[in-house]
């Protein structure tokens, strides 16, 4: 009788156990799986890069383009001029965390400083413009 308990408890305990870890394995795949998705789902939102318009030793011409409620990628940008073509509402994103709203008008012309950041726009119209590079 003691041996039958025994065995009986034994028998439970690797149920238990076997569930808990058959719990621990779908858990984990679930999460790989929804990081992967997350990740794909990233890469489609992502807008292309813009196109070149004019390039030379000296400077580096191209046309940015961005759709309401889009986000370009975080990166070091250069020293630039971006000629606003029309009119647009942006929060540029710095990489020590800060936001900046920001109102452009078709036709404004803004220096920036060379640095890492990344813009959102929040407005309702597609952003486009026409960004310097200086090299």
């Amino acid at each position: 009788m003691k041996n039958l308990t025994q065995l009986l408890i034994g028998l439970l305990v690797a149920i238990v156990m076997l569930a808990f870890a058959t719990n621990t394995v779908t858990a984990q795949e679930k999460a790989k799986a929804e990081k992967a998705k997350t990740a794909q789902e990233t890469k489609q939102k992502a807008p292309p890069p813009n196109p070149v318009l004019f390039e030379n030793e000296k400077m580096r011409v191209t046309e940015g383009r961005i759709k309401p409620g889009e986000k370009n990628e975080m990166k070091a940008r250069g020293e630039r001029l971006n000629i606003a073509i029309n009119d647009a509402k942006t929060r540029v994103h710095y990489s020590d965390g800060k936001k900046e709203e920001r109102e452009r008008k078709a036709g404004s012309v803004r220096f920036n400083k060379a640095g890492t950041s990344s813009t959102e726009n929040i407005g309702k119209t597609e952003t486009r413009s026409v960004i310097v590079t200086l090299k």
